[in-house]
This record gives C-alpha cells, sequence and structure tokens, in this order.
C-alpha cells in the first residue's frame, strides 16, 4: 500500500499494490498507509533518541532493529524470541 508518489509506479507489475491518493482521502476501507507511516515514525524516534546518528554504512543495521522490535511489540517475552533466533 502506497500513496500517490510518481516513483512507487516502478514496482506496479512486480508487487499487487494498492494506492491511496491523499489529495482525496487518507484511507479507502483497508487501503491506508497508516501501518507504515507509523513505522517510519518509530524509526525516526529512536534515531533522534537513542542512537542520534546513523551512518550510512549502518543505516540497514538500524533499520532491521527497528524492524525486529516493531514486529515483537505484541510478543510478551521478546528476548526468548530473540535468543531462539540466535540459537535455533
Amino acid at each position: 500500500m502506497t500513496d500517490e508518489y510518481k516513483s512507487y509506479n516502478v514496482t506496479n507489475g512486480v508487487y499487487n499494490r494498492a494506492v491511496v491518493n491523499h489529495k482525496k482521502r487518507y484511507a479507502d476501507g483497508d487501503t491506508h498507509t497508516n501501518t507504515i507511516e507509523g513505522f517510519w515514525s518509530l524509526v525516526k524516534r529512536s534515531w533522534y533518541g537513542s542512537h542520534h546518528h546513523y551512518s550510512r554504512n549502518y543505516m540497514p543495521l538500524f533499520v532491521a532493529e527497528s524492524c525486529w522490535k516493531y514486529n515483537q511489540r505484541k510478543n510478551s517475552d521478546p528476548f526468548a524470541a530473540f535468543m531462539k533466533g540466535c540459537f535455533a
């Protein structure tokens, strides 16, 4: 799900894509960009808060850390899931 930004058009035919035209509305039923916008706000918050700076070399690792944290947000024991992933 994307907004109407033109650069996303290169994914047509490669991915299934739903588009929300923010000039008309911000959601159309289940089609919205709220989830990804919320995720990026958390990435930016960790950049400003804990990490203070991302270098280009390590940025993929910081984003991967944020992805893991976001995907574990409802897990009652994320440390156990982390350890299981390390030793699986």
